[in-house]
C-alpha cells in the first residue's frame, strides 16, 4: 500500500448613464455605441467654420459620465472564464436574478449593469477575477485640474456614496494609469480631495487610512485603445482576489489562486463524476481551489466587505453558504518533495479543508509524477474506481524560478516523462499552466486548447490535453 496522508483533524495531515451639466455651446453631442454604453462626442464642424476657428492648445473634454456598473477585472484572456463562473454562481444563489450579458473591455474586464445582488455574489464567491469594483464615475480627462473639476460635482450629487457613518476612514488605490498625464501620487491626491469635500457636504468627516479603511476608492484608466477614460469606483471585493488567506506557507513558485481557479474551470472538471489529481501540488493551491469551486464556497465574508456602508446592500445577507451543497469532490494532491507534504497540510488546514469530513475527499501523497499509474490513483482514491476518467490539473516547473538547477536538458526529460506517464490514462484530460515554449514538444501530446496568460509577469499559456 503506498504512503497515504489523510487530512484528519489537522493532525497529519464578486451603465445607468446620467449626463452631468455639460459645457455651454453646441460642441457636445451624445451618441450611443454598444449595448447600454454612451459616450459624448464633439458634433461635426463645417469645414469653413473649422478654418476660421482660433486654435486652442488646451485639450477639450467631454462631459463626465455617472457610471453604475459592476466591473470584474482579471488576468489577460480571463473574460470568458469569469463570465461563466459568475453565471454559475448566481444561478445557485438565493437571489431570483438573471445575469445580463456583460460589456467587455478588451480581454481583461467585464462590465455589468450594477445590481447589488449580483455584486454580492461576485464579491463573496467569485474565484477567477483579480478585482471587483463598483464604477461610479467616468471622464475623458487626462489631467488633474479637469478631472477634479468634473469629479467633485459628480460625487457631490451622488447619493450612492456612504453617509451612514459620520466619520469614514478611506483609502485611494490606483489601477493602471500609465496614460494619465500626471504621476500616481498626484492622481491619488486629486481623488482623495474630491472624496473628502463631497462627503463633507453630506456631513461626513472622511480621513485617509491606508491600512484598515472602511471603504477603498479605486481610480484607473480604462476602456478600449481608441476610447480611454478615467474611472473612479469602489472596491467591493477586499482588494486583490488572489489573497484568500489560506496560503500560510508558499512553495518556491506558486500559481496564483485566481489562475488556479481559471485552470480548473478551463479543464471542465465535473466534481460530481470525475476525480481531480494534482501530481505536482506544491503548496496545494490547485487542490484548495478545486475543493472551493466544487461546493461553491465563499472566499470573502460579507461582514468584512464594505457593504454595510452602502444603502444598496441593506437588505442582503450578512453570511454565506455553499452554493453547491452535497457535492463531495475526490481530489488527490501529490508531490515528489517530502517537505511539501507538511506545507500542503498546513494550507489545507488554513482553508478549513481538514478533518474527518475530508478524510476520503482530499488525500495527500508523496509520488513522482513519472511513475503514476491508474492503479495507484485508485489505491489512494478508492472512489475513483467507480467514477468517470478524471482530470490532471498541475503547474509544472518552467525553468525560471525552479527547474533550471540541473539544466534545460533535465527539465525537458522531466516533461517527456510526465507525458509518458499520462499516456497511461486514456480518456482522462490534463490541464496545466506553463511558461516554457518547449513544454508541448517534450510533453508529447498535442493540446486541444491553448490560452495565453501570465503568472507573476511570466508569459505562458493554459493548455488542455485530451489524453
Amino acid at each position: 500500500m503506498p504512503s497515504r496522508h489523510s487530512v484528519i483533524g489537522g493532525e497529519s495531515s464578486r451603465t445607468v448613464m446620467q449626463k452631468l451639466p455639460a459645457a455651454e455651446g453646441p460642441q457636445r453631442a451624445v451618441s450611443a455605441i454598444g449595448p447600454g454604453t454612451h459616450v459624448f462626442r464633439r458634433a461635426s464642424v463645417p469645414a469653413k467654420a473649422a478654418e476660421s476657428r482660433i486654435p486652442n492648445p488646451e485639450p477639450r473634454y467631454t462631459s463626465p459620465v455617472r457610471c453604475d456598473e459592476l466591473r470584474l477585472t482579471g488576468s489577460g484572456g480571463a473574460n470568458r472564464v469569469m463570465e461563466g463562473e459568475l453565471k454559475r454562481l448566481v444561478m445557485r444563489s438565493d437571489f431570483e436574478v438573471r445575469v445580463p450579458k456583460p460589456r467587455r473591455e478588451g480581454e481583461t474586464a467585464l462590465l455589468y449593469p450594477f445590481d447589488p445582488r449580483i455584486a454580492w455574489v461576485a464579491a463573496c464567491h467569485h474565484r477567477t477575477s483579480s478585482r471587483i469594483t463598483w464604477d461610479l464615475f467616468s471622464s475623458e480627462a487626462i489631467r488633474l485640474e479637469p478631472l477634479y473639476d468634473e469629479l467633485l460635482p459628480s460625487l457631490q450629487a451622488d447619493r450612492r456614496l456612504p453617509a451612514k457613518k459620520k466619520h469614514l476612514l478611506f483609502s485611494v488605490e490606483l489601477g493602471s494609469v500609465r496614460d494619465f498625464e500626471a504621476g500616481p501620487l498626484q492622481l491619488r491626491g486629486v481623488v482623495k480631495n474630491a472624496v473628502v469635500e463631497a462627503l463633507a457636504e453630506r456631513g461626513v468627516t472622511a480621513d485617509i487610512e491606508p491600512d484598515e479603511p472602511d471603504v477603498v476608492f479605486v481610480a484607473r484608466r480604462a476602456g478600449t485603445p481608441d476610447h480611454r477614460r478615467t474611472v473612479v469606483g469602489i472596491d467591493l471585493g477586499l482588494g486583490a482576489r488572489h489573497r484568500r488567506g489560506a496560503r500560510v506557507t508558499a512553495g518556491p513558485a506558486p500559481l496564483r489562486e485566481t489562475l488556479a481557479a481559471q485552470l480548473i474551470m478551463l479543464s471542465r472538471w465535473d466534481a460530481r463524476t470525475e476525480p481531480l489529481v494534482d501530481p505536482m501540488a506544491g503548496s496545494a493551491t490547485i487542490p484548495i481551489e478545486a475543493a472551493g469551486l466544487a461546493v461553491g464556497a465563499a472566499i470573502r465574508d460579507p461582514r468584512d466587505l464594505p457593504f454595510r456602508h452602502f444603502e444598496a446592500f441593506d437588505a442582503l445577507p450578512e453570511s454565506t453558504r455553499d452554493l453547491f451543497p452535497g457535492t463531495v469532490p475526490k481530489i488527490l494532491a501529490l508531490d515528489l518533495d517530502e517537505e511539501r507534504i507538511g506545507t500542503m497540510v498546513g494550507n489545507l488546514r488554513a482553508a478549513a479543508l481538514t478533518g474527518k469530513r475530508y478524510e476520503d475527499s482530499i488525500v495527500i501523497g508523496q509520488k513522482d509524477i513519472r511513475s503514476l499509474t491508474p492503479e495507484y490513483i485508485v489505491e489512494m482514491l478508492p472512489a475513483a474506481a467507480d467514477m468517470k476518467p478524471g482530470v490532471f490539473c498541475f503547474n509544472p516547473p518552467y525553468g525560471v524560478r525552479i527547474g533550471a538547477e540541473q539544466g534545460e536538458h533535465h527539465l525537458l526529460d522531466l516533461y517527456a516523462g510526465m507525458g509518458r506517464a499520462m499516456a497511461r490514462f486514456p480518456g482522462w484530460r490534463a490541464a496545466c499552466f506553463v511558461a516554457n515554449p518547449r513544454f508541448v514538444e517534450a510533453f508529447g501530446h498535442y493540446p486541444a486548447m491553448t490560452k495565453p496568460a501570465t503568472n507573476a509577469e511570466l508569459s505562458g499559456a493554459f493548455l488542455v490535453f485530451n489524453l
